[in-house]
């Protein structure tokens, strides 16, 4: 599986044919998308989805429930006013909080969450959530992979922090990765892996 960041929240996920977008919407007002081709499109806001042009053939989802498309399974759970989804996809359980606002996780928020393999989370602020909370969460979910949203190297005209402070709070060497390539073989054990992405242009 591939993970490529286009920006704010907006994500693709690719395993040879198979392919699921996330979020594909700025935040700003300003920074504008081409048309989100994938086989699923999910959307934490469901009122965005006015906002994009989306390829005929996806299937869209923007509402809680079981989706599953090919070979790829969500979950998708109302957490105050946004959506977040659990994706099993090439055996890989991830995690994705969208723009998850700072709130606590209720038991079957963290029923659905933990045991994720990989975990996006918003982690600049911004309304959003902001370093702390977001390693708390981290800290509660276990992940073995963390990817950050939402800060300043990938939302434009949005004022978001920087990625150094969550990496300071998260107290974990991130590594660097224009796409970030992972099999489930090759998921890590023993520790956890922060993953920053460069967003795509």
């Amino acid at each position: 599986m591939t993970i490529s960041w286009f920006g704010f929240n907006y994500f693709k996920l690719q395993n040879g044919d198979e392919s699921l977008i996330f979020n594909p919407y700025s935040l700003d007002k300003v920074t504008k998308f081409g048309k989100a081709k994938a086989d699923m499109v999910l959307f934490s806001d469901p009122a965005k989805i006015a906002e994009v042009k989306i390829d005929e053939g996806a299937f869209v989802v923007d509402s809680p429930g079981e989706y599953e498309v090919k070979q790829m399974f969500v979950y998708g759970r109302q957490i105050g006013g946004q959506i977040v989804y659990l994706l099993i996809f090439d055996g890989i359980r991830v995690a994705f909080l969208g723009e998850f606002q700072p709130q606590e996780l209720s038991n079957g928020d963290l029923e659905l969450l933990e045991g994720a393999d990989i975990l996006i989370l918003p982690v600049g602020g911004a309304g959003f959530l902001e370093a702390k909370p977001a390693a708390k969460i981290i800290s509660q979910l276990e992940p073995r992979i963390v990817i950050p949203s939402m800060h300043a190297a990938g939302t434009a005209q949005l004022k978001t922090d920087n990625v150094s402070g969550f990496i300071k709070e998260f107290g974990v060497k991130p590594e660097e990765h224009d796409k970030f390539k992972i099999k489930k073989n090759d998921l890590p054990q023993d520790e956890v892996k922060l993953i920053i992405l460069k967003p795509q242009t």
